[in-house]
C-alpha cells in the first residue's frame, strides 16, 4: 500500500478501471458507510484491539502512522462503481485524509492518497 509518490496533490480521485495495484478496498458487499470505512482502515493500518471505531481514533491512530514513516508514501483506496455510498460518511473519510495529509505536510513528509472509483460527489472539489 505504501510506495513512492509521483504528484503532488495530496488526493486525487482516478476512474475505478485505472487502477492497476494493490488497494484498499473502502466498500464490502456493495456497501460503504462509517462503520465498514473505519473497519477498512483498522484492517489496512493494523489498528490495535482498542480502536475506538469512531474517526477521531482513526485520525489519531493514522497520525501515528505517518509519523513512521522513513519516506515518501501514497496510499491507495478503492471502490467499487455499484456499491451504495453513504456519502455523508465518505465526506468524513474524505475530510479525515486531508487532514492526515495536512498533518503529514505539516511534519515535511509526503503523502499523498490515490482513491479509485466514481463515488465523489461528496468531494466535487477535488
Amino acid at each position: 500500500m505504501t510506495t513512492a509518490p509521483d504528484q503532488s496533490a495530496p488526493i486525487t480521485w482516478q476512474p475505478r478501471h485505472q487502477l492497476d495495484q494493490p488497494a484498499v478496498a473502502l466498500d464490502a458487499n456493495g456497501r460503504l458507510n462509517k462503520s465498514i470505512l473505519l473497519q477498512a482502515l483498522c484492517g489496512a493500518f493494523n489498528f490495535p484491539d482498542y480502536f475506538g471505531d469512531n474517526w477521531d481514533a482513526a485520525y489519531d491512530l493514522l497520525l501515528d502512522h505517518v509519523d513512521q514513516l522513513l519516506e515518501p508514501a501514497l496510499w491507495r483506496f478503492s471502490i467499487e462503481d455499484a456499491s451504495d455510498v453513504d456519502e455523508a460518511d465518505l465526506a468524513d473519510w474524505f475530510q479525515l485524509m486531508m487532514d492526515v495529509c495536512a498533518y503529514a505536510s505539516s511534519r515535511e513528509i509526503q503523502l499523498r492518497v490515490e482513491i479509485y472509483g466514481d463515488a465523489r460527489a461528496c468531494c466535487a472539489g477535488s
